[in-house]
C-alpha cells in the first residue's frame, strides 16, 4: 500500500499547475486545448511502461507490481522536477545558496538533457523527412533510417559539449570560482521550514525501513 501511494502522489504532482513541458525552454509539440500537466502526466506514464514490461519478463507478479510501483515514483518524481523546475532558475538559487557554479550547472544541465535531446531529435526527423528519409518498409531499410538518424543527433550533441565548455571557460566558470547571483530566487521561512521539514522524513523513512 505504500508504494502505490507514494506512486499516486508522484504521479498527481505532475498534473499540478507548476508542472509544464515547456519550462526547459525547449519545443514541446502540444495539442491545442491539451493541458501542459496532462502532457507531464503522459510523459511520466510513458516513460515508467517499459521499466514494467522489463520487470515482467523477469519477475513474478507481486514482484513487478512492488518493484514497478518505486520505479513509477522515481520516474514520475523526475519528470515532474524536470518539468516544474526552470534550470536557469536552479542554477541562481544553487549559486546563491553556497554551491560550486561548477556543480550548479552539471545538476541543471542533466534536468534539461533529456528536452533538449528529445526536441533536437524532433528536427532532425523532420529535417530528414524533408530530404526523402522513410522510417517505414523492412529491417535494413529501418536500420539505415535509424542510422541518418542517430549519427547527426550524436555527432550534434559532441560538438555542442564543446561549445558549451568554451562558453563556461569563457564566463570563469571554474571550479574554486566564487560567483555572486544577481536576482537569487527568494528563500521564505515556510519553504525553508518544508524543505527541512521533508529531509527529516525521508531520513525518519529510511531508519524506519533499515530497522
Amino acid at each position: 500500500m505504500g508504494g502505490l501511494a507514494t506512486a499516486v502522489v508522484a504521479l498527481a504532482l505532475t498534473l499540478t499547475p507548476g508542472a509544464s513541458p515547456g519550462s526547459t525552454n525547449t519545443v514541446t509539440a502540444v495539442s491545442p486545448g491539451s493541458r501542459p500537466g496532462l502532457v507531464v502526466f503522459r510523459t511520466a506514464l510513458l516513460t515508467a511502461a517499459p521499466f514494467w514490461l522489463f520487470l515482467l519478463l523477469l519477475h513474478d507478479l507481486p514482484t513487478t507490481i512492488a518493484i514497478g510501483l518505486r520505479v513509477t515514483t522515481m520516474v514520475a518524481s523526475f519528470v515532474w522536477v524536470v518539468g516544474a523546475l526552470p534550470p536557469p532558475r536552479l542554477v541562481e538559487a544553487m549559486v546563491a545558496a553556497g554551491w560550486s557554479a561548477s556543480v550548479a550547472y552539471v545538476f541543471a544541465a542533466t534536468l534539461a538533457a533529456a528536452p533538449v535531446l528529445r526536441a533536437r531529435a524532433r528536427r532532425i526527423a523532420d529535417a530528414q523527412r524533408c530530404r526523402g528519409l522513410s522510417a517505414r518498409g523492412g529491417l535494413a531499410h529501418r536500420l539505415r533510417a535509424l542510422w541518418a538518424l542517430a549519427l547527426p543527433l550524436i555527432l550534434s550533441s559532441l560538438h555542442e559539449v564543446d561549445e558549451r565548455a568554451l562558453a563556461l571557460e569563457t564566463r570563469r566558470l571554474v571550479p574554486g570560482a566564487r560567483r555572486t547571483s544577481l536576482s537569487p530566487p527568494p528563500d521564505r521561512g515556510a519553504e525553508r521550514l518544508a524543505r527541512w521539514g521533508l529531509v527529516a522524513a525521508c531520513a525518519a523513512a529510511l531508519g524506519w525501513r533499515l530497522r
